[in-house]
C-alpha cells in the first residue's frame, strides 16, 4: 500500500492490533524485562518518543521544512531509543502516554496533504509521508508485535 488512505487505514488497523494484546495486561506486567533491557513501559516509552519526533516531522513538512528539526540527527537511533525510554511511565500511564503521543502523530499524518504520499516516479522511491509512516510506526508496529506475542506466549 502506497496511497495515503491505504496507510492511514493501515496504521489504525497496525495500532488497534498491537494495542489489543497490552491493553489487558496487569500492572506488575508493564514492569517485566523482556526486551533485551525494556519492559512494556519502556517498549511504549520508545514508540511514544519516536511518534512525538515525527509528528513535528509532518508538521515540517507541511510548513515545507526538511522533517528532522535542524541539528537531530535520527540516524542515532540507540541514543534516541535510550532517551525516550527514560520516560517511561509504568501501567496504565505508560499506556495512556502511548495513546496520547499515538493521536498526535495520527492527526498530523492526516493532516499532510495527500501529494506528500505514494511513490515519487522521478525517484523511484517512496514519498516522504510514507517514509514518516513507515519508520516511526509501521515498522515498529512489525518489529515489536512478533518479540511482544512472544513473550506473552512465554508468561501462559
Amino acid at each position: 500500500m502506497t496511497d495515503k488512505a491505504s496507510l492511514i487505514a493501515e496504521l489504525e488497523q497496525k495500532y488497534v492490533d498491537f494495542r489489543e494484546l497490552i491493553v489487558n495486561l496487569p500492572p506488575e506486567a508493564y514492569r517485566e524485562v523482556w526486551l533485551g533491557e525494556w519492559s512494556v513501559n519502556q517498549m511504549l516509552a520508545h514508540m511514544a518518543g519516536w511518534y512525538r519526533e515525527m509528528a513535528g516531522g509532518f508538521a515540517r513538512v507541511a510548513r515545507g521544512e526538511r522533517p528532522a528539526p535542524e541539528g537531530a540527527d535520527y540516524s542515532q537511533t540507540d541514543a534516541w531509543n535510550a532517551k525516550f525510554a527514560l520516560l517511561a511511565k509504568d501501567g496504565q500511564a505508560a499506556l495512556d502516554d502511548f495513546d496520547e503521543a499515538f493521536h498526535e502523530y495520527y492527526a498530523a499524518a492526516k493532516g499532510l496533504g495527500d501529494e506528500f504520499y505514494g511513490i515519487d516516479p522521478e525517484k523511484n522511491r517512496p514519498r516522504i509521508g510514507n517514509r514518516l509512516l513507515d519508520g516511526a510506526s509501521l515498522h515498529h508496529f512489525d518489529e515489536h508485535r512478533p518479540e511482544l506475542e512472544a513473550w506473552l506466549r512465554s508468561r501462559g
